[in-house]
C-alpha cells in the first residue's frame, strides 16, 4: 500500500478488511503498514466508542 494513502481512504479500506473479510487488527495493519493501535481507534470511532 502507498503511504500516502488519504485518511478516508484507510478509513474505508480498515472497516471493509474488518468488517465484510472479518479480518484481524493486526493483519489489517501489516496489510496496510500502519499501526495497529491506528486500525483500533478506526475501529473504535466507527463504532461510536471514541469522539
Amino acid at each position: 500500500m502507498a503511504p500516502a494513502l488519504s485518511h478516508q481512504v484507510l478509513v474505508e479500506l480498515v472497516l471493509t478488511l474488518w468488517f465484510q473479510d472479518r479480518r484481524d487488527t493486526h493483519s489489517i495493519a501489516a496489510e496496510l503498514q500502519i499501526d495497529e493501535q491506528q486500525v483500533c481507534e478506526i475501529i473504535e470511532q466507527s463504532e461510536g466508542r471514541r469522539p
